[in-house]
């Protein structure tokens, strides 16, 4: 029988991928780093945060890197371990026995030096490694310094065309801000050496450097249900100044203490980019995550964690509850607002409030994203109502094969249908509701000083220009001057008795409404409303003449209407008017002085309320009704109000 032969390196190399990414690129340096920090662990145990020492010296140009670590060196054992590809030495502490060779990546060059106890003396190795040559380790002629006693130092030089942009671009503490990064747990728990970088000369303790950028809030061990099952991990909570390095909240996944990938970027579930600190400086959390679970799934490069993507979201998903735990008043505000948000959202779609299943809408905003805007919530909700709609339909065709499971269904079909037409009439609820305070904001005085024009009052109730034949049901809002309106067989908007031009002597009225079947008596004659808008605040009415006299306005309309005795709609069919046509008349205009005054000259009687005029004048069988803007908008906020409360229910009383 025989031994496996040795690994072809060379060959695994090349089916490794390594993207030239910032991470990547020192990806060499962070492996050598941890090594060093290990080696001075095992040298110094205990002591090791106060007699480890791991120095990293970086020039720039040409770009050269060395770490050096007092550990206890490349010995005979650790010699063969280092020959050795994959080897299940540093198994205990994550080690995959590869992290040397990835260097062959980015590096063209790669020299070693060390010295190491050798029973009572030291001795020293000094070789250039190289999986590309032969032999691989070619020893080196210069001496070794042995009088610092055991530590081992790697160089690495002469950047690869394809990483060597992305190095050439580091400034002077990028290394040292994305090392800390890289080893945070070991900063977090204080069991590493001191860390030290010389960067083109300048000096950075990492320490120092990391107490200054990181503020720990939180250490837990938390348990997190996977589809797998459940696993503990340990979260640590930090908040980092935000920087080029940390500019957004985070979540970063560490196997053997050492980080995997590029971590998860959670503003989205934490929903404000930024927070401050005591000293009122921007800040961001970092969630630093660890566990068996990602120890065993770290990819030999150390690149990516192999999970699926529902696993990492519950992880990532504790950890950003973690930090949100922090922020209590925070989340409380913004989850009002959110609420709030979306309460006016749903007021102009209510249909879609049904599809909140079985909890107030303050429960239904908890369990979101905190970054959700209305638009986020919107979608899901109609997704989620066309998915039960679509669910409830395939249940009911199921049903009409069966005339037994109909009978049993009748009771949830009856429930269903009930529900829909409650959600379409609330949403016509909600459109009311909307005119209402459209028509409550036109009346307010407008940003050049003016009252706003007649003509807008005159569009939100009925479109000008048009007639029944043009505008649909929902276009109009005649219920706004009286709800029986609505219901008229025949509106015409701002035209002419016969349909085309204006003409000399025509008269036009704002609106002129016709019903061949009374609403308002029991009678075959039919009814004609007409209803004229006047410009909000005015004052200048005088009695007599038709153009500063608004009943005597409609006076005159009426009576040409029964001498014309006819309508033309806009598809040219003729509406019969029969002499016995009964009349009825809505002056809808502020009540300014000059206004009563008209009134009382036509001997109106005042309404009990003090906000209207009616009169009934006999000789021209028309009733004349004179209303403010201010009481037709309150009466149409009365007439609704009971329709709001029962249909929409919760929204208004957010």
């Amino acid at each position: 029988m025989a031994d496996l032969k040795p690994a072809d390196m060379a060959a695994v190399l090349e089916r490794t991928k390594l993207d030239p990414t910032d991470e990547n690129c020192l990806l060499p340096i962070y492996e050598a780093i941890a090594n060093g920090i290990y080696s001075t662990q095992s040298r110094w145990e205990d002591n090791v945060s106060d007699k480890g020492l791991v120095k990293v010296t970086v020039v720039s140009n040409p770009f050269k890197i060395e770490i050096f670590d007092n550990g206890v060196g490349l010995d005979d054992l650790n010699f063969d371990n280092f020959r050795t590809p994959f080897t299940g030495f540093r198994l205990k502490r994550g080690g995959k026995g590869f992290g040397r060779f990835i260097a062959f990546k980015v590096f063209e060059h790669i020299r070693y030096e060390t010295a190491f106890k050798q029973d009572a003396s030291y001795a020293s190795r000094n070789f250039i490694f190289d999986i590309y040559d032969s032999p691989q380790i070619q020893d080196r002629s210069e001496p070794v310094d042995l009088s610092q006693g055991s530590f081992c130092k790697v160089e690495y030089s002469d950047p690869k065309a394809k990483y060597k942009q992305r190095i050439d671009a580091f400034d002077s503490l990028d290394i040292v801000e994305r090392s800390i990064r890289y080893f945070l747990p070991f900063f977090l728990s204080g069991d590493m050496p001191d860390l030290r970088f010389y960067v083109d000369g300048a000096e950075f303790e990492a320490r120092a450097h990391f107490n200054e950028l990181f503020k720990t809030d939180l250490d837990r061990t938390v348990p997190v249900e996977l589809p797998s099952g459940s696993e503990d991990f340990q979260i640590s909570i930090s908040r980092a100044k935000r920087n080029t390095l940390f500019r957004n909240h985070a979540s970063l996944f560490f196997a053997d203490d050492r980080i995997i990938g590029s971590g998860r970027d959670i503003t989205a579930k934490i929903g404000q980019r930024t927070f401050e600190n005591e000293q009122g400086e921007k800040v961001v959390y970092v969630a630093s995550v660890s566990g068996e679970f990602l120890n065993k799934r770290a990819n030999i490069a150390r690149t990516a964690v192999e999970a699926t993507s529902d696993e990492i979201d519950a992880i990532v998903a504790a950890a950003s509850s973690l930090i949100l735990d922090l922020e209590s008043d925070y989340v409380k505000k913004r989850r009002q607002q959110q609420t709030t948000d979306l309460t006016s959202t749903l007021l102009r779609n209510p249909i879609l409030r049904s599809a909140v299943p079985s909890q107030t809408l303050a429960e239904y905003v908890d369990k979101k994203p905190m970054s959700w805007k209305p638009e986020n919530f919107i979608a899901e909700l109609a997704l989620y109502r066309t998915r039960n709609q679509e669910n409830w339909e395939k249940e009911f065709q199921k049903g009409l094969e069966d005339p037994n499971t109909l009978s049993k269904m009748r009771h949830e079909i009856i429930e269903k249908l009930d529900q829909e037409n409650k959600d379409a009439l609330a949403s016509y609820v909600s459109h009311r509701k909307s005119v209402i305070t459209l028509a409550d904001n036109l009346l307010r005085i407008q940003e050049n000083g003016k009252m706003s024009l007649e003509d807008i009052f005159h569009d939100l109730v009925h479109p000008r220009m048009k007639d029944s034949e043009e505008v649909n049901f929902y276009e109009h809002n005649l219920w706004l001057v009286d709800e029986k309106l609505s219901f008229f067989s025949y509106c015409s908007s701002d035209r002419t008795n016969h349909g085309g031009r204006r003409k000399s002597g025509d008269k036009v009225a704002d609106l002129v409404l016709f019903d061949d079947c009374s609403i308002y008596q029991d009678g075959n004659d039919g009814t004609i409303v007409l209803v004229e808008f006047k410009r909000p605040g005015r004052d200048d009415y005088s009695y007599g003449p038709a153009k500063r006299d608004p009943i005597q306005q409609v006076y005159e309309t009426a009576i040409k209407i029964r001498e014309e005795g006819r309508l033309i709609t806009s598809s040219g069919a003729t509406k019969v008017i029969a002499p016995g046509v009964r009349l009825y008349a809505y002056v809808v205009a502020d009540l300014e002085p000059s206004l009563r005054k008209v009134c009382k000259n036509h001997n109106m009687r005042q309404a009990w309320d003090q906000q209207g005029y009616f009169y009934y004048h006999d000789t021209h069988d028309i009733f004349v009704e004179v209303i403010g803007y201010d009481k037709m908008v309150s009466d149409a906020k009365k007439r609704n109000a009971a329709f709001f409360d029962v249909l929409l229910g919760e929204l208004t009383l957010q």
